[in-house]
Order: structure tokens, then C-alpha cells, then sequence
């Protein structure tokens, strides 16, 4: 009895030995599988983390404070903008993209395209000198000074005109602006051509005695400048439905057309814009 008892107690020993071995591994097993499952979400929520992050970064919005320092445009050669004291004003002063397209002694080649979107309050790259950015964007400059602006159709933009000064445009709600608006030619730019010489004071308005305004910017024969008009304000409704008025001041670095025989310091585009 004494030998089989102490048998008796060896077997259970080992029982039980054996038992929380089991116990030890099932539990090894659980702790194992939970810091899988653990290294596992790590990684993905690390995942998840980079890919706003990327996006962020490629569709950052420029946000100036108002009364701020001015912003550096993004993918420019020179270029800011710039809010307000009141908050309400964006100012775009000297946008300008080299793009190694156009001769400064040609007064009408165009500096490639410049792409601009109001949401962003910025300028967008474009796939090349000529052809659009493969996000999305509002309006183009080209043509003479890059003065013209064209519209992304393909995403719903529209533009369209009030023959107001942007002071008095911008006194107005977004629904009044744009029903009083005529709509703009799929280029928008050149109204006429001026000979007359020297400059006067009406030769900076859109509208004249017999004419009907068809553009925001006159042509200076004389010297070959381009001259924003004070008497129109342009209207941009972007593909979601936001309408932005907008008066271009002028193509010419620092606002001073220079250069002899014509102005050859273009195109520096410097304009203002309210979201309505």
C-alpha cells in the first residue's frame, strides 16, 4: 500500500504536472494570438494614418490669416496670396509659372497655362506647359499676358460677368450676382482695342458709346499693354457650387508695365477675389 500509495501520489503528481503544463501552453497560445492580432492592427492603423496624410499633403489648402503674412502659391515662380484685415478679400499679387514657352518680345504668346483653384486659394501644376493638372482646378490663364481665362467645363465650373465694379458686385449675395450675370465667352478676355492716343480715363472702362461689353481687359495699340478694366467683375460658380467674384488688377510684375518698346514684363498676374 505504502509503494502504491507513494505511486499512487507520483501518478497524480504527474497528472496535475501535466495538466498545468497544458494550461501553461493553451494560455501561451491566447497571449500569442493577441499579440499578433495587436502587431497587426498597429500596422494597419499605421496604414490608414499615411493615406490622408498623403492626400493632405497633395490637396492642401493655402489659409492665410486675416491681416496675416502672404502665403507662397504652390509650383510657382513667384506668387502670393494673401486675406484681408476684414477677412473676407483674397489678394493674388505676381503669379507667375515659368513654363519656357513663350518670347517676352511677343506681346501676344501666352506663358503656357496657369491653373488656379478658388477653394484651395491656389495655383495647380499642370501635366505640362499646355496641357490641364490631373486634379481638379477652376480656371486657366492664357493668351496675351495670360489674360484670357477659360473654364473647366469638365467639372461643372461656369463663368460669367457683371458689368459692375467689384466693390458693388461684391455688396451682393451669391444669388443676386449670379442671376443679374451675363455669361462669358468660353475665353473671356479681350474687350477692344484702343488707338487713341495718349490714355484717358475711359479707355480703363469696359463699356463705351456704341459698344457692348464682351470682355474684362482693353488693348492699348499704342504700346501694346494690356489694360484691366475698372468696370466689370467676374464671376466664377466652381463644381460645387460656390461663386467666387473676382477682378484681375493686372498681368505686370508689380502692377508697372515696363520695357521698351512695349511692356515685356509679363505675365504677373495680380487679382483679388471674394467668395459670395
Amino acid at each position: 500500500m505504502k509503494n502504491y500509495q507513494t505511486g499512487a501520489v507520483r501518478q497524480n503528481t504527474n497528472l496535475l504536472t501535466d495538466r498545468k503544463f497544458s494550461k501553461k501552453l493553451a494560455m501561451f497560445g491566447v497571449m500569442a494570438a493577441i499579440a499578433s492580432v495587436s502587431v497587426f492592427s498597429s500596422c494597419k492603423k499605421e496604414g490608414n494614418d499615411a493615406s490622408p496624410s498623403l492626400k493632405l499633403n497633395s490637396e492642401r489648402a493655402l489659409s492665410p490669416t486675416a491681416g496675416g503674412t502672404a502665403l507662397t502659391l504652390s509650383n510657382v515662380t513667384t506668387g502670393t496670396v494673401k486675406l484681408s484685415a476684414t477677412g473676407n478679400i483674397y489678394s493674388v499679387v505676381n503669379y507667375y509659372v515659368t513654363q519656357s514657352v513663350y518670347d517676352p518680345a511677343n506681346p501676344h504668346q501666352a506663358n503656357g497655362l496657369y491653373y488656379f483653384d478658388f477653394s484651395l486659394n491656389d495655383n495647380k501644376k499642370g501635366a505640362t506647359s499646355t496641357t490641364a493638372p490631373s486634379t481638379s482646378w477652376d480656371i486657366s490663364f492664357s493668351g496675351t499676358g495670360n489674360a484670357d481665362i477659360k473654364a473647366n467645363t469638365a467639372e461643372g465650373v461656369e463663368v460669367k460677368f457683371l458689368n459692375e465694379n467689384f466693390a458693388t458686385a461684391t455688396a451682393r449675395t451669391a444669388t443676386s450676382a449670379w442671376s443679374a450675370a451675363t455669361t462669358a465667352a468660353a475665353t473671356f478676355g479681350h474687350n477692344r482695342t484702343i488707338t487713341t492716343s495718349p490714355l484717358a480715363a475711359a479707355d480703363y472702362l469696359a463699356a463705351a458709346s456704341g459698344h457692348v461689353v464682351k470682355g474684362y481687359w482693353n488693348y492699348y495699340f499704342t504700346n501694346h499693354q494690356v489694360i484691366a478694366t475698372t468696370d466689370v467683375t467676374i464671376l466664377v460658380k466652381d463644381g460645387n457650387g460656390g461663386i467666387y467674384a473676382l477682378y484681375i488688377k493686372s498681368v505686370y510684375n508689380n502692377d508697372t508695365p515696363t520695357g521698351t518698346p512695349y511692356p515685356s514684363n509679363f505675365s504677373y498676374l495680380t487679382f483679388d477675389y471674394k467668395k459670395l
